[in-house]
């Protein structure tokens, strides 16, 4: 990912909170004419002081060899975004439109994972705590063993991060403060939610 340096995020906490927040991710990898690519959740863990991202695929899905292969990899997670007029600009006609965006590529070198214990990862952060909520351990042992036959769980070691939030610190402070309240006046969510990126950044000055 090009990130230019007014764009690099080097908080590591930050990139990690962005992938709990948006966790739908795209995982590409390039071992053939064309990147492959899969949609897909993951998570991100700690473990033996390296962040691990973990997901998994079904056995059909052609990832399911990368994983065999040990192919490296590349997960993608995109945080907020949203369309930025030159309008809202302090001299709209001595610049152009934009897009603000947050994004976070993790890559490393995909391997075979227990679905057992991904699984279990994955239904604990999105099942959460309330009353109620579905467990694995609900399932009957044979049906739970003739479904894991179905899939292949993954996960890989991050090497190498690229951390991208471009909030429009390459703008005046006027301009910024322009673009954040035009944002946080939309009718669109996800705009209100880039006003709210934008704000949390500048007060925690991530860089």
């Amino acid at each position: 990912m090009y990130v230019p340096p007014a764009f690099s995020v080097d908080d590591r906490a930050w990139a990690l909170e962005l992938i709990e927040r948006y966790p739908f991710g795209i995982l590409v990898t390039c071992d053939r004419e064309y990147p492959f690519v899969t949609h897909l959740p993951m998570v991100a863990y700690e473990r033996d002081g390296r962040t691990w991202i973990a997901g998994h695929v079904a056995r059909a899905n052609p990832h399911e060899g990368a994983v065999e292969a040990r192919t490296a990899a590349t997960a993608i997670f995109s945080g907020v975004h949203a369309f930025v007029s030159a309008s809202w600009y302090a001299q709209p006609y001595e610049t152009v439109p934009t897009w603000n965006y947050t994004a976070v590529h993790a890559s490393g070198r995909l391997c075979d994972a227990d679905p057992r214990d991904v699984l279990a990862r994955l239904v604990a952060r999105f099942e959460g705590e309330a009353s109620g909520a579905w467990r694995l351990e609900g399932l009957r042992p044979a049906y739970l063993d003739n479904q894991l036959r179905g899939i292949r769980a993954f996960e890989f070691s991050v090497d190498r991060w690229d951390v991208k939030a471009k909030l429009s610190q390459n703008r005046t402070a006027e301009d910024r403060a322009r673009v954040e309240r035009a944002l946080a006046a939309s009718s669109r969510p996800l705009d209100r939610d880039c006003a709210s990126e934008m704000r949390a950044f500048e007060d925690g000055a991530r860089a």
